[in-house]
């Protein structure tokens, strides 16, 4: 049986919302949201790490930007 325990799960939500900011830039949240069609309040739940993407999200996300879901998360540097 595969178990996360809460801690890995909110380490994986804090990185990636410091991957997001990363990618995002100088772009206000809004801005970032409106380029890649991402609803505004689904980032802001990232953002506050109180949720992680939908595998859709993750996949289009690491596609768009040339690396991993692992990365993502914080699985790999």
């Amino acid at each position: 049986m595969i178990k996360l325990c809460e801690n890995d799960i909110q380490k994986y939500k804090e990185t990636f919302a410091d991957r997001i900011m990363e990618f995002k830039g100088e772009k206000t949240l809004a801005e970032w949201c409106r380029e890649y069609g991402i609803p505004s309040e689904t980032a802001r739940c990232w953002m506050k790490k109180t949720s992680l993407p939908s595998i859709e999200y993750f996949a289009a996300i690491a596609k768009e930007f040339g690396v991993s879901i692992d990365y993502l998360v914080g699985l790999e540097d």
